[in-house]
């Protein structure tokens, strides 16, 4: 019933606003625009891996769990099909306000809240933003700031690079100032749908709880073909307000988060490349966390410190008319913390060493039509965690996904 009166309200929309507008009149300062794409993908795995989505968001392989004669259960192949990441986008326009041009934007596709509401209407990015001559601000959900736009790979899978790069669409504030060919960025966001995980499970009330915003900060620079920044991310997580022997808890987690990135482009030809050294950084599908590293004896009181990761890609795409090959390589690396765990982790991958991928990709485009294959082949190194959650022992366990995807842009 939420899926099919979501789809009606859709319907209503594209059906009804459009001629709406189109029978104002011209002079009108009013506008709204509609666009989008149809896409549909089937996809092919190796093994059993860790995902999201029905599997359509891949991060890497399972490791293996073996039975009584030691065979590989997570060895079994799988296939899917699926069309819930069409999408589509109203953008509405207006007169100047405050002296500054005023647009706001709705965009959804398909994919649900969670696995559970998988082909129900998703709200990705819903935001108002006013542009005077050098400034913008923009209130609302839209990508988190470690998302640059500019730096999206050029990728098949709708993991867009995750996990080695940060993959999270939060509600903010931000304000952009340019100043000739730079461009600087400070935004204040909550969580919403991407979360850290905790004593409660994954759930954005640990940023909640600690009462200030996650704040970011930026450089980039711009001209004709290059385009590069540097980042800096802090957040604060409250994991608990009371501790198991019934005392109010004053705990917290500071973490602090660094990204460089670069790219050059071309109308036929681009390459991109981008370095995070990260902390806590689950929220944003990558891997990494926190875990117990004190446990007060009298009064239960925790301390925490987080997982460090390095992780490092690189996009490059070359276009020969019709044709588009590019490739994605990325590596991520789990540095272990700076102090021992003495109790629960919470985290994603903290019992691997690295993970790598190869993804090569060819696409073939006329006009607005597109047809697209992609083969991703994806490893794991998984081990035994010392008491500073650094890998030890780790062996290699390999994914190869095979995906195909036709799409069609209005």
């Amino acid at each position: 019933m939420k899926a099919l009166l979501s789809a009606t309200i859709l319907s209503i929309i594209l059906i009804v606003n459009p001629v709406q507008i189109f029978s104002q009149e011209k002079t009108s300062p009013y506008k709204l625009a509609v666009s989008g794409y149809v896409r549909a993908d089937a996809i092919f795995d190796s093994r059993q891996v860790v995902e999201a989505r029905e599997g359509f968001l891949l991060f890497y392989p399972k490791r293996p769990v073996f039975d009584k004669i030691g065979k590989d259960i997570n060895a079994q192949p799988s296939f899917n099909q699926y069309a819930m990441i069409s999408r589509v986008t109203l953008k509405a326009t207006g007169l100047d306000v405050l002296g500054a041009k005023v647009q706001g934007l709705i965009e959804a596709d398909f994919t649900g809240a969670s696995n559970s509401e998988n082909n129900s209407l998703r709200l990705r990015h819903a935001y108002i933003s006013l542009q005077w001559t050098k400034t913008r601000l923009l209130a609302g959900q839209y990508w988190h700031p470690m998302d640059v736009p500019e730096m999206i790979p050029n990728v098949l899978a709708l993991n867009t690079g995750a996990p080695f790069r940060s993959f999270s669409r939060q509600p903010q504030v931000r304000l952009d100032r340019t100043a000739g060919n730079f461009n600087f960025v400070v935004a204040a966001t909550a969580q919403r749908d991407y979360v850290n995980a905790g004593p409660e499970g994954s759930t954005s009330i640990y940023l909640r709880n600690s009462a200030i915003p996650n704040f970011v900060a930026q450089i980039h620079y711009k001209n004709k073909n290059w385009f590069a920044g540097i980042a800096a991310d802090y957040k604060q997580l409250t994991p608990r307000l009371s501790t198991d022997s019934l005392y109010v808890a004053n705990e917290k987690l500071n973490g602090s988060s660094f990204s460089g990135f670069i790219s050059f482009k071309t109308p036929d030809f681009s390459i991109k490349a981008q370095y995070i050294y990260g902390k806590a950084l689950n929220d944003h599908l990558m891997m990494g966390g926190f875990g117990v590293s004190g446990i007060n004896p009298v009064s239960g009181q925790r301390d925490y410190t987080p997982l460090v990761i390095h992780s490092w890609w690189l996009n490059a795409s070359k276009t020969y008319g019709n044709w588009q090959p590019s490739v994605f390589l990325g590596l991520t690396t789990n540095n272990g913390a700076t102090e021992e765990i003495q109790g629960p982790m919470y985290a994603r991958g903290e019992d691997i060493a690295y993970v790598y991928r190869v993804a090569p990709m060819l696409t073939y485009a006329i006009d607005r039509f597109s047809l697209m294959a992609e083969v991703e082949y994806s490893v794991a190194a998984y081990g035994v965690p010392d008491t500073k959650y650094k890998i030890q022992q780790a062996k290699e366990i390999a994914n190869i996904r095979v995906g195909l995807a036709v799409m069609y842009t209005f």
